[in-house]
């Protein structure tokens, strides 16, 4: 993601039309990487449980969330900054604005609709507990590693490192979920 300095727009009354066109190329940029991304994910769905599902495979799923994460937070404050620069500008501008916002909550809804597939998908692929032993989640979490080679890797990662590992990953997902869910609200007001 590039990033525009945009601290001249609050300093300066009047944005060049150079600097102006510079924020809606980002943000039309910065969207099109998300749908980009929403593709890359929807591929990788169709893999989890199938002999193509590697630990690779799930890292990849991880790491394309996150970034996309940061690529919606960074478009909605482009967004915002826009609405700020442009509330006096031309008509074409505030028309322009009003379609990004329109393609970045849709993108936005696109994107939330498939994380709950690979969520869904993720949990279905975890085996049942089992049920003649009480274990906690993380005993549960560290055998899954252990035993199936599903979640790959088991042999290179030890111990407290993989509950952290799976503990991480939830409590990162979730906030950022969160995150997501608010700034489409912001988009949507």
């Amino acid at each position: 993601i590039r990033k525009i300095e945009l601290s001249f727009i609050f300093a300066a009354t009047q944005v060049s039309p150079t600097e102006l066109q510079d924020v809606f190329q980002e943000t039309s940029s910065n969207i099109f990487q998300i749908n980009a991304n929403v593709v890359t994910l929807d591929k990788s769905l169709q893999s989890l449980g199938t002999s193509r599902d590697t630990a690779e495979l799930r890292q990849s799923l991880h790491s394309t969330q996150q970034q996309t994460n940061k690529v919606i937070t960074s478009t909605s404050q482009l967004i915002k900054q826009l609405s700020d620069i442009i509330s006096g500008s031309s008509r074409q501008d505030r028309l322009r604005l009003m379609r990004l916002k329109t393609e970045l909550s849709e993108s936005v809804q696109r994107y939330g609709e498939l994380q709950k597939k690979i969520a869904d998908r993720t949990r279905a692929l975890l085996p049942p507990a089992k049920k003649d032993r009480k274990q906690s989640p993380q005993t549960q979490f560290t055998e899954l590693y252990e035993e199936d080679p599903l979640f790959g890797a088991a042999e290179s990662v030890q111990g407290d490192g993989q509950q952290a590992f799976l503990s991480e990953i939830t409590e990162e997902d979730m906030e950022l979920l969160h995150q997501r869910e608010e700034a489409l609200l912001q988009i949507e007001v």
